[in-house]
């Protein structure tokens, strides 16, 4: 892999290398995560060392704001790699927590071992809030509480919870500074924010420093096959609804997916409160224009059980490197 590395990731690699303690993947399916791993496994780290985390934003409930492969993509690629991979989420999801009434946040779950049953985490019952809105465009995570909310808050808690991760553990993340302003502040190394005195949390982002085209280089020199979004055209494999999409993929969705626009369309008629503060989900997506050329089979693949090879002889850049439209938080 040809990347110049920081002088922190010089200096943190020998202390992975040299260590037994859990590494902790945050595991989106996308392609950022998948160059993570493939890093870390480039880098000699034993595989039984690497627990790859993937948080459902749905909650656990019915497929709507995540593409419905996702899961299932994720698991195919833990065990092309040989893998552990674990599932949690915060119950309900995002859907659950726009209509977050007066009430806590709802209890968060997870795995223990890869397909192995969910332990309950119960939230602090004395928070109460109400949401009754949708995230914001922003940067701001306390607005932007999606990502806060079904995402960071959960590995936190899985951390924090997790008899294996009591003592010493390193937390990952796949975050490019080339990304976003945002992201292009962020720190290559700092303590997790579960870290306490009797548990060393570190937090790392190995790519922070990361062209795209680095990460490209990375997943095509290992033959993966990226996640569907990448072969319709998306540039990042976020939500399938992520509230950064612009009009031309909420266009898309309307196009291989109009049950998901529907339901978009009916919670803003029960919130009184729209996506956008502009104009609504359909004035939305009526001022996109689909993109064109969608290949049926990878229509098929994102839209249910992702069951195509992992491994390709026959490696190909997919339709969604390199291009503009946005999607994914910033």
């Amino acid at each position: 892999m040809k990347n110049s590395q920081s002088s922190q990731d010089e200096q943190i690699l020998p202390y992975i290398r040299d260590g037994t303690f859990p590494i902790i993947v945050a595991f989106s399916g996308g392609k950022d995560s998948i160059a993570m791993v493939l890093y870390l496994l480039e880098q000699g780290i034993d595989r039984r060392r690497i627990h790859l985390h993937h948080h459902d934003v749905d909650g656990g409930g019915p497929n709507l704001f995540d593409w419905p492969c996702t899961k299932s993509y994720c698991k195919a690629f833990a065990d092309a790699m040989g893998l552990s991979l674990f599932f949690s989420y915060r119950e309900g999801g995002i859907y659950r927590e726009i209509f977050r009434n007066r009430e806590p946040r709802q209890d968060i779950l997870y795995q223990r071992e890869p397909a192995g049953r969910f332990f309950r985490v119960p939230s602090d019952k004395t928070a109460i809030n109400t949401r009754l809105k949708f995230p914001a465009v922003s940067s701001n995570l306390l607005t932007r509480w999606c990502s806060s909310t079904v995402k960071i808050d959960v590995l936190h808690s899985v951390v924090a919870h997790h008899p294996l991760y009591q003592h010493c553990l390193m937390v990952l993340t796949g975050e490019r500074r080339e990304e976003s302003p945002a992201r292009s502040k962020y720190l290559d190394v700092e303590l997790y924010k579960a870290n306490t005195k009797t548990r060393k949390a570190i937090h790392w982002r190995p790519i922070l420093e990361w062209p795209e085209s680095a990460v490209w280089e990375i997943i095509s020199q290992w033959h993966i096959q990226p996640h569907p979004a990448y072969m319709l055209g998306w540039n990042r494999c976020s939500c399938q609804m992520c509230i950064f999409s612009d009009p031309d993929l909420w266009a898309t969705i309307a196009a291989i997916d109009p049950r998901k626009i529907r339901k978009l369309a009916a919670t803003e008629q029960q919130l009184n409160f729209t996506l956008y503060s502009q104009r609504n989900i359909i004035d939305t997506v009526t001022a996109g224009t689909p993109l064109t050329d969608l290949d049926q089979f990878w229509v098929d693949q994102a839209l249910d059980y992702f069951n195509a090879p992992i491994i390709l002889s026959n490696w190909q850049l997919p339709k969604g490197a390199f291009r503009k439209e946005v999607a994914g938080a910033l």
